[in-house]
C-alpha cells in the first residue's frame, strides 16, 4: 500500500511549479498558488486539488479568477433577488437551507474557473493528440512517477496558466463579457450599453443554464 501522504505529493509538485510561480509574482498558499493584482484588485490561483481513497491519488489543477470588490457590487444586485419573496417561493426551501444558500451565493467572489484545461487545445489539434502531451490536469496515480513526463506536464500547465492571465489582462472587460452571465450583465448596465445589455441576457437565457435567479437578477439590474 502506498504510504506517501497526500502533503507529500503537493510538495512534489511545488517543487516543480513553485520556482516558475515565483518568478511571476505568485505566492504560495497552501495547496494554491495566487498572484494578487493591487491595480485591478484581481486574484489569480492555480489550485491543487488532491485526494486519496483507496490507496490511490486523484488530481484535479484547477484555476480561479476573482475580483472581490467588483463582485460585491454584482451581488449587491443578487442580494435583491434573495430577498424577494416571489423568488424565495419558487426555491420552496426551508428559512434555514434559504439563508444558507443565499450565504452561499453572496460570499462568491469568482469571475472566471477552468476546470477542464482542453480549452487550451491548439486550434488544429485533436482532443487525443493533447490527452498525449497534456493529461495531468485530472488524472489518478498510486505514484506520482507513473505519469508520463510529469514534471513536463507542470510546466506546461505553469505555460497555460501565464496564456489565461494575459488572455484575461489584454482586455479585461470584453473577458468578463465574453465568459461570464451575471458579472457581463452588470458590467453592460453600469456602462449603460443597453442594446448588449439585452442581447448578452437572451444568450445567457438559452446558454447558461438559466433559471428563474438570471430573470430575477435582471429585473432588479435593470429597475428604474
Amino acid at each position: 500500500m502506498n504510504k506517501t501522504t497526500r502533503d507529500e505529493v503537493i510538495s512534489d509538485i511545488a517543487k516543480v511549479i513553485g520556482p516558475l510561480f515565483e518568478q511571476k509574482g505568485f505566492v504560495q498558499k497552501k495547496n494554491i498558488f495566487e498572484f494578487h493584482d493591487s491595480n485591478t484588485n484581481n486574484i489569480y490561483q492555480y489550485e491543487i486539488l488532491l485526494s486519496k481513497s483507496k490507496g490511490y491519488f486523484s488530481l484535479h489543477l484547477r484555476l480561479n479568477f476573482l475580483n472581490k470588490p467588483f463582485m460585491k457590487e454584482v451581488n449587491e444586485v443578487l442580494k435583491k433577488v434573495w430577498l424577494d419573496e416571489d423568488f424565495i417561493r419558487l426555491e420552496d426551501s426551508s428559512d434555514e437551507m434559504i439563508k444558507y444558500a443565499m450565504k452561499l451565493r453572496l460570499s462568491n467572489f469568482s469571475l472566471g474557473m477552468v476546470t477542464d484545461w482542453r480549452d487550451f487545445k491548439e486550434e488544429n489539434e485533436s482532443l487525443s493528440d493533447f490527452r498525449d502531451r497534456f493529461s495531468i490536469w485530472v488524472t489518478a496515480f498510486n505514484d506520482i512517477n507513473e505519469i508520463p513526463n510529469w514534471k513536463a506536464q507542470l510546466v506546461q500547465s505553469v505555460l497555460f496558466t501565464e496564456k489565461w492571465v494575459s488572455d484575461i489582462q489584454s482586455n479585461q472587460e470584453q473577458w468578463i463579457i465574453n465568459h461570464t452571465a451575471y458579472p457581463a450583465l452588470y458590467l453592460l448596465k453600469k456602462q449603460n450599453r443597453i442594446i448588449e445589455l439585452n442581447e448578452k441576457y437572451n444568450y445567457s437565457l438559452t446558454s447558461y443554464d438559466a433559471d428563474d435567479e438570471l430573470i430575477y437578477f435582471y429585473k432588479y439590474l435593470t429597475a428604474p
